[in-house]
Formats: structure tokens, sequence, C-alpha cells
């Protein structure tokens, strides 16, 4: 257990819960209540007067105990990964980006350059595609469409071997598993992730091979058609936000609506509906506009927070917030270039500026590389604590966090 985790769990390590509240693991949510203030009464501060074997500790155990065992989702995950499947669940919802980018940033050497020669082939998949549609779309190219689309081929070619091979798998995840509950739902989250990642990317495919085929002349379907399976998956990713806090629901309900406006609107215009360009473009203005104002939104939080201590030790949270200027230099850069390609291309599309398409991708581009480039100076030049020497500090006590728990950047 460490910095990183809920530190209330850390109190109740290697221990049962059900044990804890001494009821049995079938008891209804009325029984783990009244067991809960029952021993509450007993090992309260203010009551521990009359019961000299309390402690803090004791405490701290019976209030989590009953957090978990409260809440149904989180019972649900106890009882049948038991704490270690909690431990990771909590972890997963409750990392923030500043810690996050940290945690990058502690990385050795070798997991520093894997990082950066990975990112780098996703970094030449965003400048490679578009520029090539950007040539073809100027005439400077005489390929198909499938030509140009190339470099997202690649990949979704090189994931099938990987789909292929991830039955058997998990079909021995599921054999060894036997009675042991964390491996099973280990493997059945496998099974989930698998099923999830083939549906992404079989629709993702067929959606460019119809886009590409149409683009070619081939007739036969609209380009409303072509996008179908993109509109299912939004759809069905949208039900993942159904467990987020409202205020998280209503931002990435808000990104998936502006994807789906834009996707929808340019097929209509492709398909010949008299749309001005103005219209189909508003989507990518309000995006790019958005993610600007969010990142500025933030930038004016992390100043209200502290980031330097006034104590010699320094902690984990104090470290994260003080390089959270990068990363919102970071998130400029990339929103800037995006907002300044965008711009470009309404005046080409609704004023009719003679601009050529390779000059409209530029800014985009440009923003890419110079962000990958801020990513290797900070990852090969950062030479960070290690993670034991921060000073332990509870989550409750905090004045420090640059940013709001599960915030989204987008």
């Amino acid at each position: 257990m460490n910095q990183w985790d809920d530190p209330e769990a850390a109190v109740v390590a290697n221990k049962d819960l059900y044990e804890i509240l001494g009821i049995p693991k079938d008891a209804s949510d009325s029984q783990i209540k009244r067991a809960y203030h029952k021993l509450a009464m007993v090992h309260h501060p203010d009551k521990r007067a009359n019961n000299p074997e309390g402690s803090d500790d004791t405490f701290k155990q019976i209030g989590y105990a009953y957090k978990v065992l409260s809440d149904s989702e989180k019972r649900k995950i106890y009882d049948m990964g038991g704490a270690q499947a909690l431990e990771e669940e909590e972890g997963l919802a409750n990392i923030n980006m500043d810690h996050l980018l940290l945690n990058i940033l502690m990385w050795e050497s070798g997991q520093k350059i894997c990082f950066l020669c990975f990112l780098f082939l996703i970094v030449m998949e965003c400048i490679v595609l578009p520029l090539l549609a950007a040539l073809q779309l100027d005439g400077s190219l005489d390929w198909s469409w499938f030509g140009v689309t190339t470099p997202l081929w690649i990949p979704i070619g090189l994931a099938v071997p990987v789909f292929l091979l991830a039955p058997f798998v998990i079909y021995r995840q599921f054999k060894a598993a036997g009675e042991d509950k964390a491996v099973e739902m280990q493997a059945k989250a496998s099974c989930a992730g698998c099923v999830i990642a083939g549906l992404l990317v079989g629709c993702l495919a067929g959606t460019v091979w119809m886009v590409c085929f149409k683009l070619d002349g081939g007739s036969g379907f609209s380009y409303m058609v072509a996008i179908i399976p993109i509109l299912v998956v939004e759809g069905l990713t949208a039900l993942s936000l159904l467990g987020m806090p409202r205020h998280l629901i209503l931002i990435n309900f808000l990104w998936k609506v502006l994807r789906v406006s834009f996707l929808v609107l340019l097929a209509l215009k492709l398909d010949g509906t008299k749309i001005g360009w103005f219209f189909v473009l508003c989507p990518l203005l309000v995006w790019s506009g958005l993610s600007i104002i969010l990142m500025l939104k933030d930038v004016i939080e992390h100043r209200r927070l502290k980031t330097k201590s006034k104590n010699k030790d320094v902690t984990l949270e104090e470290e994260a917030s003080r390089y959270a200027p990068f990363f919102f230099a970071l998130r400029a850069t990339l929103a800037l270039g995006l907002l300044i390609s965008v711009l470009l291309l309404c005046l080409r599309m609704c004023l009719h500026w003679i601009l050529s398409f390779t000059i409209i991708v530029i800014p985009l581009i440009l923003s890419i590389v110079i962000a990958y480039l801020m990513i290797c100076w900070a990852m090969l030049l950062f030479r960070p604590k290690e993670l034991g020497e921060y000073e332990q500090f509870s989550n409750q006590d905090s004045p420090y966090g640059t940013f709001e728990e599960g915030s989204s950047y987008t």
C-alpha cells in the first residue's frame, strides 16, 4: 500500500471486513448498519474511557469496513476479488492527472525509452495521416484513399493476431483461476476488455473502409450509412458514463455530442445536403474553444493552491503540483494547434480563402511535434526523488492537489 491508495485502507490490510464488523457474508444492509453503529459507540474516541482496549486504528477499521460494505458496488467487488480488487478499483477511480504525470516522470530510464518509442509511433500516425489526406485533397497525390489511410490500416492489421490469440489466453486464465475469485475476476475483466476493444477496432475499420470506398467513387450506400459503425460505438460507450460523478457525465457527454454532431453534419454535407460549411465545422470550433477554456479554468484553480511546502520535507502531492505548469503548457500547445488549423479550415471552406489543405494542417502537425519534444525533454531530464523519499500525506488533511478529482482532459 503506497501514498496513492486510500489512506483508510492501510489500517485493514490482511483483515476480513465482515469479521471486523462481526457479521456474516450474507448480511443485509440493515444488519451492516446496526453492527457499525454498535461498534462505533464502543470505539469512538469520546466513548473510549469505558473501553481501554479501543484505539484510533480500531475505529478507522470499523469506519472503512462500513464504508465498503454499505456501498453495493464496492461490496460486490470486494466479495469477488477481495481487498486487492477493491484497491485496484479505488486506485483507478481516485488517480488524478498531476499524480499520473509525476508517476510517468519517475519511471526508470529503460521504461522511459520504451514509452517514448511507443509514443513516437503514435505521433507519426497523427502526423502522416492528416498530411497524406491534405496532399490528396490538394491534388499533389494521385493515390486511392485506401493508400492514403495506410498508416491507419497498419495498426489495425497488427491488432488482428492479438484478437485471434486472446481467446486462448483468456481460456487459460479461467482454467488457472479454479476457486480463486480474484483471478477469475481478472479473467472476466480481460474477456470484457477484449470484446470491447474488438468492437471498437472492428467498427473503426468498417467506417474507414466504407468512407474510403465512397471517396474512391464507390456507390451503393451514403456517407451517413458509412459512419453508422462509429455512431454505434459512441452510443455503447455512452453507457460507461453512468457510473461517473454528475459533473464528469456532463463534460464527457458534451465531448461525445460534439463528436457525433461533426460526423453527422459532415456526412450529410458530403451526401449533398444543403448545409453551410460553417455549421459543419461549428462542433470543431466549439471543441477547440472549450478545450482552451477548461485548461484556463484548471490554471486558475492551480494558482489558488499551494505549490511549495513551507516545511523541509516535500510531499508527493506538492511535488506533483509543482509540475502542473508543464502539463498546462503541453495541453495549451495541442489545443492552440488544433484551434488554428480549424480556423484556417473555416476561412477556406466558409470564406473561400485561397489556402491549401497542406497549409491548414501545418499548425496541428507542428503542435504535435512540439508536444512530443516537450515530453521527451521532461522524461529524459527530470530527476525526481524516489517514491519512498516523499513525506506521507493524508488525503483528508491535504490542502494540495492541482486538479479536481476525476477531472476530464479532452
